[in-house]
């Protein structure tokens, strides 16, 4: 009997929720769901100061080791997980926007398994705008074994009779076609000459970002002088948080931190843009920090850096070291291996140049961003 009265006191809640939550969502007009396999931050963060500027009350949301909501106003608040990340905490943003009472919400995709990824969209957002950045090599744990694998995994949220935007020109057919199942249009960002913000920033991790930025806002017929000038306002990063230079132990070393890259194509951008156009001094260093959760990273990471000429050493510091240096030895060409075994992270830097005889050099941060803050924030504040 109470067992029977239980279950029917939960479904009716459950009920009575699912109604509550549709009104919601049926209350803010422009809601926009950002995917894909890097930027979904960046992303997130151009178009939310872009509607903004454009007098759009918005709610943002960017998800990560960090989720945080951006606020109508601009400023930021950090989000307090009492346990492990999980998309139901989607609805609590829906449940905020609607007591900010906002016009449109910006939400960075926080699920990874293409059911996960499908229930948010179709039961969660159900956005009039879905954004897929682009299909990389990265989370094939979870997403399946190929670039088809996760570029079908990321098709999950594509929206019903809405619009779709992607940079990835590669995959755009086939997003394409997936979406037109659905009777939502696709557009292709960056397909149009590069505006004149995009070309006179110069920096080649920013301009599919901001394509995908431009692009949304031209599918919300907003007036393009002023997307241009909140664009520009979230686009005024210093160049130092790509390239930092600092003196460690006596020595001149320039830092890279491309640790939030998950994946070689990414990080082969960042380094192409610090390295060559900054002109960052040789020796290089690969930094590769490892995590025992990802192994196919690392074979990946292990195939690009010991293929490429460029590095002078490889360092690999974080979990299972012992498989990470066997792995990244079988791939390795050139340069010298060193293994950082049992060193915090924030030391890492310090036994690295203990290390190496030069009084100058560069090293790329690279591979998870797990367990590195203390390294990142050391570096960041030394002298």
């Amino acid at each position: 009997m109470y067992l029977s009265l239980s279950f029917v006191v939960i479904v009716g809640y459950l009920i009575v929720e699912r109604i509550r939550h549709q009104r919601r969502l049926k209350r803010i007009r422009i809601r926009i769901h950002v995917n894909g396999t890097r930027g979904k931050s960046s992303v997130t963060r151009l178009i939310a100061s872009a509607l903004r500027h454009s007098g759009i009350r918005t709610l943002a949301k960017t998800t990560g080791s960090a989720p945080q909501l951006i606020l109508p106003d601009g400023n930021t608040e950090t989000i307090r997980r009492r346990g492990p990340a999980n998309i139901l905490e989607q609805l609590s943003v829906i449940r905020r926007a609607d007591q900010l009472q906002v016009d449109a919400i910006v939400v960075e995709c926080m699920a990874l398994d293409p059911v996960l990824q499908f229930v948010s969209e179709t039961k969660l957002l159900q956005s009039t705008i879905g954004v897929i950045t682009n299909v990389r090599p990265d989370h094939f744990e979870v997403m399946g074994d190929t670039l088809d694998d996760i570029a079908s995994s990321l098709a999950q949220t594509i929206p019903l009779q809405a619009t779709l935007i992607t940079a990835d020109s590669g995959y755009f057919q086939f997003f394409a076609d997936q979406a037109a199942a659905l009777q939502t249009p696709t557009y292709l960002a960056g397909a149009e000459k590069p505006s004149s913000l995009a070309a006179s920033l110069d920096r080649l991790v920013f301009t599919e970002n901001l394509a995908i930025a431009e692009q949304v806002c031209r599918a919300l017929g907003l007036d393009p002088a002023v997307v241009t000038s909140g664009l520009a306002s979230e686009c005024s990063v210093p160049e130092d948080a790509i390239v930092s230079t600092r003196r460690l132990g006596g020595k001149s070393i320039h830092f890279i931190n491309a640790f939030s890259a998950n994946d070689i194509e990414s990080t082969r951008m960042i380094e192409e843009w610090a390295c060559f156009r900054a002109r960052c001094p040789k020796p290089w260093v690969a930094l590769f920090n490892n995590r025992d959760d990802r192994p196919m990273r690392m074979n990946s990471f292990a195939g690009f850096v010991g293929g490429a000429s460029a590095y002078d050493y490889v360092a690999v510091m974080g979990e299972n070291l012992g498989l990470a240096t066997r792995r990244f030895r079988r791939f390795l060409r050139g340069g010298t291996l060193l293994r950082l075994d049992g060193i915090p992270s924030e030391q890492a830097l310090s036994e690295l140049l203990d290390r190496l005889p030069h009084s100058e050099l560069t090293v790329i941060g690279m591979g998870n961003e797990r367990g590195t803050g203390e390294l990142v924030h050391r570096f960041a504040t030394s002298g």
